[in-house]
């Protein structure tokens, strides 16, 4: 009988969707995670519960929304009654150990794993920490007594994020580096659907959107260099034969696209991520284009191969295993997204390629990614989208079903009750769409 994988979760930070050179983007080479691409299975429509770090994040160890983890933004703690992945599958049998970034707000990492390093928020710069979050899991690897003992390893890199200190405090400069014109000549263009009165990056030159996009790509370099020594350290290790990788992000980053910087939106450089498997018994070279999957896809498919009941009350979360191991498996015809900031709203993409953005104050945005990736063209006043409003509401209300939004607290900081405006858009949704309170 074979034994349970182990499992090895490697996690980049605010990584866009297309920053892979095997992805066919020029200005950027990543032969490692080209590697893991060519060796792997990669889903190429990837989506993160909430693209900001801690929701994020916070889905990927509880299988929960933002709005029923309570993390609606950065700084707001988890429930303590949920239950994480570390907790979880060390009550399964599992080694569980962490380094790196964490970023889990109001839960100490160490309550759930053994930790090796923390660089969060200690020493928040990836070009400092993530050679020291490699060293650390490679000693931890190479030192580990072979045991009959599954693990599950979080190797977590702040890279590219460091890229959110040129976009400066405020938006306004180029925060800790300067334009270096030596590279002009390398620096990528802008996007085809750049604005440049967008709102974000004031008082940058086009040059300086050129710059950021290159300082972007080098980042994502250099994680990909540290991501190719844990593949290395995987594949000459005793756990080579039987460790399933994953590797995603929390989010995308704007990049210029739509003339955005950063992330928290919900247009595709801001909520589409890469979502990689390599290792043990994954089929090699396939880019799955056809099935949608989700952040909260990720406790799913550990708790599936750790042979674990999957985590309390996580519905939407599906496990990808029976996608890895192509068996044919009843899959969704949706993924969603939501955000708190910079506005409230959530947003459907479906297998048709149909997406919706539902705002808090009734506005609705319409997009056809298939022959409009870019999302330069609203169709959300063509009359011919009706039928998309009307599918995607009610993929609207089946969400609502299926979530368990935290109450509102007794006490609320000061500044912080509008982030639960959504209990009573939520409440005036399922009114409207008929879902059973």
């Amino acid at each position: 009988m074979k034994r349970r994988p182990n499992l090895l979760f490697i996690q980049v930070d605010q990584m866009h969707h297309q920053a892979l050179s095997a992805y066919g983007n020029p200005y950027v080479k990543t032969p490692n995670l080209d590697r893991m691409v060519r060796e792997g299975f990669s889903f190429m429509n990837s989506y993160s519960v909430m693209p900001q770090c801690c929701p994020a994040r916070t889905a990927w160890f509880t299988g929960r929304s933002s709005k029923e983890s309570g993390v609606m933004v950065n700084d707001m703690p988890v429930r303590d009654e949920l239950p994480d992945l570390g907790q979880w599958l060390r009550n399964a049998g599992y080694e569980t150990v962490y380094t790196g970034k964490w970023h889990v707000s109001g839960r100490t990492c160490r309550d759930s794993f053994d930790v090796l390093l923390s660089s969060q928020p200690e020493s928040p710069f990836g070009e400092l920490t993530d050679p020291l979050v490699t060293r650390s899991a490679l000693g931890w690897l190479q030192n580990r007594p072979v045991s009959d003992q599954p693990f599950f390893l979080n190797v977590s890199y702040l890279a590219p994020h460091d890229c959110c200190f040129r976009a400066g405090a405020g938006g306004e400069v180029l925060g800790k580096y300067a334009m270096a014109s030596v590279f002009r000549e390398e620096m990528p263009p802008v996007p085809e659907n750049f604005k440049s009165d967008s709102g974000y990056g004031r008082g940058w030159s086009r040059s300086d959107w050129q710059y950021y996009a290159y300082q972007y790509y080098r980042e994502c370099e250099a994680v990909d260099a540290e991501i190719g020594l844990v593949m290395d350290a995987v594949r000459n290790s005793p756990y080579a034969g039987n460790t399933l990788i994953l590797l995603t992000s929390d989010h995308g980053d704007g990049l210029g696209f739509h003339g955005k910087l950063s992330k928290g939106f919900l247009e595709e450089e801001s909520w589409r991520v890469p979502m990689i498997f390599w290792g043990s018994d994954i089929p090699a070279g396939v880019r799955d284009s056809e099935h949608l999957a989700s952040g909260y896809d990720v406790a799913a498919t550990f708790c599936d191969y750790a042979e674990s009941p999957p985590l309390p009350k996580t519905g939407f979360g599906r496990s990808l295993r029976p996608l890895l191991e192509k068996k044919k498996a009843e899959w969704r015809d949706y993924v969603v997204g939501e955000t708190s900031v910079p506005y409230l709203g959530v947003s459907f993409r479906d297998t048709r390629g149909a997406k919706t953005i539902f705002y808090s104050d009734g506005k609705i945005d319409v997009y056809d990614l298939i022959r409009d990736p870019l999302e330069q063209n609203n169709l959300a006043e063509n009359p011919e989208v009706k039928d998309i409003i009307e599918r995607h509401k009610a993929y609207f209300a089946d969400y609502l079903s299926r979530v368990d939004p935290a109450p509102m607290p007794d006490t609320v900081p000061e500044g912080r009750r509008h982030l639960y405006d959504y209990l009573e858009w939520y409440a005036s949704m399922k009114e409207e769409l008929g879902v059973s309170q």
